[in-house]
C-alpha cells in the first residue's frame, strides 16, 4: 500500500493511501504512520477509500499506530473505510478498533469531541 499523499492540518495529520502490487512491503505505509505519529497532531486520518482490502501488514501497521497514538493521547481515524478493507483489520483485532468514520467531515467532528 502507498501513502499517496500527505498533509499536516492544523490539529490533524491526513495520509490517503493507495493500493500496491501485492508483493510489496508496506514501506510506504510504515513510514507515512511514522512521520504522522512524530507529527503531535491530536490526530492521525487515514483515507482508505481507495482500497480494496489490506495486505496483513497493513493490518498489523494500523493497530500499531493505534495503539502508540493512545499511548500519545491521540487517536488514529480511518476514513472512507470500504468493508473488505473494515474485514481484514478487524479479523486481527487487537483490543477496542480505530474510529471508523465515513468522510473526512466526520473525521473533523469526531476529532473536535475528543
Amino acid at each position: 500500500m502507498n501513502v499517496v499523499y500527505h498533509e499536516s492540518l492544523a490539529d490533524s495529520y491526513l495520509l490517503i493511501l493507495g493500493p500496491s502490487r501485492a508483493d510489496e512491503p508496506e514501506v510506504s505505509l510504515a513510514h507515512g504512520l511514522h512521520r504522522a505519529q512524530r507529527s503531535g497532531k491530536a490526530a492521525v486520518w487515514v483515507d482508505c477509500g481507495m482500497l480494496h482490502s489490506l495486505s496483513d501488514e497493513a493490518a498489523r501497521l494500523l493497530w500499531v499506530a493505534h495503539h502508540q497514538l493512545e499511548e500519545q493521547h491521540a487517536q488514529l481515524v480511518l476514513v472512507h473505510v470500504p468493508e473488505r478493507v473494515r474485514k481484514d483489520l478487524l479479523k486481527r483485532e487487537l483490543g477496542p478498533a480505530p474510529c471508523m468514520v465515513p468522510t473526512l467531515l466526520d473525521a473533523a467532528r469526531h476529532s473536535a469531541v475528543r
